[in-house]
């Protein structure tokens, strides 16, 4: 199989909700495993996201379940 080329895009869909799965913590932040539900119907189950002790200072929280939301664009 060959491997693919990435292809950059503007914009895509957004994400309608999403459920933690699992928040393993690293030696830089956390690995995270959640499933996504997407505003075209699709979703993404088992999604690996990483988050850095750094990314969450930079949007000023301690708690990984924040950072999750900031990181994913759910601003309140």
């Amino acid at each position: 199989m060959s491997e693919l080329e990435p292809i950059e895009y503007e914009t895509g869909t957004a994400i309608r909700d999403y459920d933690i799965i699992q928040i393993i913590p690293t030696a830089n932040g956390y690995e995270v495993l959640l499933d996504v539900n997407l505003d075209s119907g699709y979703s993404l189950a088992g999604t690996k996201m990483e988050i850095t002790l750094e990314d969450l200072q930079g949007y000023e929280t301690n708690e990984i379940e924040e950072g999750i939301k900031y990181a994913l664009g759910f601003f309140s």
